[in-house]
């Protein structure tokens, strides 16, 4: 009679490192660790004990509270109305870069006031090429490309409309060259906006495109001018 072992190898480290008792007194020391610091930057100044930038030098200079803060999940305001006023839609081939760049944007939108959702995973685009490897002798040789493209969603909530225009124009100002970015404004008017518009006899251009010789603008213009506008916008 043959005996035969089987045995399991397995590269992955244990999750459990600590007794369950343990593990559950970390994560309330954890929390309770994370309430008081956000307490202390709503009261006043956070305190920080920055570390060196080198153990062997006396006169190391600390991190800047800046760079601390990086360590910890941007904070995020509560909403007051819950009305959705801004989405922008972040993709891109690597999603640590959006992970980042989210991150970077609720921050910004923080310090400006507006409250934002979490940093919302959408769906993963994942697409194969395959090509002839090349025209004449190994055109029967084929050759396949995999491309995996992640996206990312953040939602903005009861803000002014010229805020958001700040906070998407600075974003725009820092992007990444390599994520995607597109954003969908919400804005509400009142139930009579469309007597108001018939109301209109002359549509104008804001007064930042007055003394711009840019035919653009120009073509913009007569277009908003024209009957033919006029007639489609009434019906």
């Amino acid at each position: 009679m043959i005996r035969v072992g089987i045995r399991g190898f397995s590269t992955r480290t244990r999750v459990f490192k600590i007794s369950p008792a343990q593990y559950v007194e970390k994560v309330k020391q954890k929390k309770i660790e994370d309430a008081q610091f956000r307490e202390s930057l709503v009261q006043g100044q956070p305190k920080c004990e920055p570390q060196l930038l080198s153990t062997h030098d006396k006169d190391g200079k600390p991190f800047p509270l800046n760079v601390e803060l990086l360590k910890y999940k941007p904070l995020r305001l509560p909403k007051t109305y819950g009305h959705e006023v801004a989405t922008l839609t972040m993709k891109g081939y690597d999603d640590d870069d959006l992970i980042r760049m989210g991150e970077f944007a609720m921050r910004a939108a923080y310090f400006l006031g507006i409250p934002m959702s979490g940093l919302t995973p959408l769906k993963t685009q994942k697409r194969l090429y395959t090509v002839i490897k090349s025209p004449f002798a190994q055109a029967k040789t084929k050759q396949n490309f995999h491309r995996v493209t992640y996206a990312r969603k953040l939602i903005a909530y009861d803000a002014n409309p010229d805020v958001i225009d700040l906070w998407l124009s600075y974003i725009n100002r820092y992007k990444f060259a390599d994520i995607e970015y597109s954003a969908s404004l919400v804005s509400h008017e009142p139930l009579n906006y469309v007597d108001e518009l018939a109301k209109l006899d002359e549509f104008k251009l804001p007064e930042a495109y007055n003394g711009i010789e840019d035919p653009v603008a120009k073509k913009v213009e007569s277009l908003l001018k024209s009957d033919k506008f006029k007639k489609y916008l009434k019906a």
